[in-house]
């Protein structure tokens, strides 16, 4: 069971819950609403299905397409990054 769930800090989670609460896809609008459970435990790591790490993942992709300045797609693109990097294993901050 343990390698379907992710550890991940809540704080992290925090920030990518308010880039898809203000994203404009319906996508990012249910992941936001999915996230924000995990979100009310900051400085904790937080188990998170590796299938919801995933969806938010395609969701922060989808907003960068649509992102209207630089610092908005570079923000998104850090963020689907570092959740790419949790979920195969590899960096955790």
């Amino acid at each position: 069971m343990t390698d379907l769930m992710v550890k991940i800090p809540a704080d992290w989670l925090a920030r990518v819950f308010l880039s898809l609460r203000r994203g404009s896809s319906p996508d990012a609008q249910n992941l936001a609403s999915e996230l924000a459970p995990f979100t009310e435990k900051p400085g904790q790591r937080i188990p998170i299905p590796r299938a919801t790490v995933l969806r938010t993942e395609q969701a922060l992709r989808g907003e960068l397409e649509r992102a209207g300045t630089d610092e908005r797609r570079a923000r998104l693109a850090e963020e689907a990054d570092y959740l790419i990097g949790v979920r195969g294993g590899g960096r955790i901050p």
